[in-house]
């Protein structure tokens, strides 16, 4: 890609004294006319790029260009690469492997020590623990189907548990709340909507492209929940105290004489509330509201019949 070489040749003439057209052009399998042309390229984009010419001619940039137009800091590239090597943990992706190598290149020979302790001490990794490759190559397929703007196919599973096919037009990835997301306009919806990866199934891609639309900011698609507020009153086990503390913050917990823990929280009306608070199992009580306690006594009575038919 004519974008890449562009990038390429500037990181290189950046780091490098001068390099010559021919070699550059063997680098990147064109013609030297075609290297002469990027050249132009650049020179127009405000690069300014020399050709000097003689047995130790070349192309260059200036080195006052070098001090003064020098936009990335050393604290800035290690930013960047912890970054974007956190996000490849994840993707795997060769373009992106691409980028890391190249400003990697970029770190000064003198700080390549100093960049391996910052590299050893500060890690991102966004990978569920035990990432199954299915994850792994759904989240590959969709990335590479935005990137390239293809019409994506697929099954879908709704929260109701109702199975749907689907064609989309993939626009944004999204990782939230530890969960990875498609923001698509769906054709068979005709309006954007956002896909759970989690719940795709028998993925299609390259099913022909489409041209972007204005997707607008992306909170418009993610406003707050608009659901009625419940308030829970929840009281938890001395022996939880660590993961009752993972989970809500100072403000929303009171301690009592016996070491119990009561914890206040606020969430909109969801069933995801029931299951929440059931993976406590008999380490919570809900102490308000009474309707959940109810809600909280059925499902219990539901699995217990459910159990008590095995022999």
């Amino acid at each position: 890609m004519k974008i890449e070489r562009l990038l390429t040749i500037t990181v290189l003439l950046l780091n490098r004294r001068r390099v010559t057209a021919k070699e550059l052009a063997e680098r990147f399998e064109v013609s030297v006319r075609t290297i002469y042309r990027d050249v132009e390229t650049l020179n127009g984009a405000g690069i300014p790029v020399i050709s000097n010419q003689g047995h130790e001619g070349g192309l260059t940039i200036p080195d006052n260009y070098k001090l003064s137009r020098q936009l990335l800091t050393f604290d800035d590239m290690l930013s960047i690469l912890t970054t974007l090597q956190g996000v490849n943990r994840t993707m795997q992706n060769s373009d992106l492997q691409r980028v890391i190598e190249k400003i990697t290149a970029l770190i000064p020979e003198e700080k390549e020590s100093q960049y391996q302790n910052h590299a050893d001490s500060f890690v991102i990794d966004i990978n569920h623990w035990g990432m199954a490759d299915l994850q792994r190559e759904t989240l590959q397929k969709v990335h590479e189907a935005v990137g390239r703007s293809l019409l994506l196919g697929f099954s879908y599973t709704g929260a109701d548990g109702r199975k749907s096919l689907r064609l989309v037009e993939p626009h944004t990835l999204v990782y939230k709340n530890f969960t990875w997301y498609l923001l698509a306009y769906c054709r068979n919806r005709l309006d954007f909507r956002f896909f759970r990866l989690s719940r795709m199934r028998e993925l299609a891609p390259n099913q022909g492209h489409f041209v972007r639309r204005q997707v607008g900011p992306l909170s418009r698609f993610t406003d707050p929940d608009s659901r009625p507020l419940v308030e829970l009153i929840v009281k938890f086990i001395p022996a939880i105290r660590v993961k009752v503390e993972e989970h809500f913050s100072p403000a929303q917990l009171q301690y009592s004489a016996d070491g119990a823990i009561i914890a206040t929280m606020t969430f909109p009306e969801n069933p995801w509330i029931l299951s929440f608070l059931l993976s406590f199992g008999s380490d919570a009580e809900i102490l308000s509201p009474p309707r959940w306690r109810e809600a909280i006594e059925k499902k219990i009575t539901e699995m217990q019949k459910l159990y008590s038919n095995l022999t």
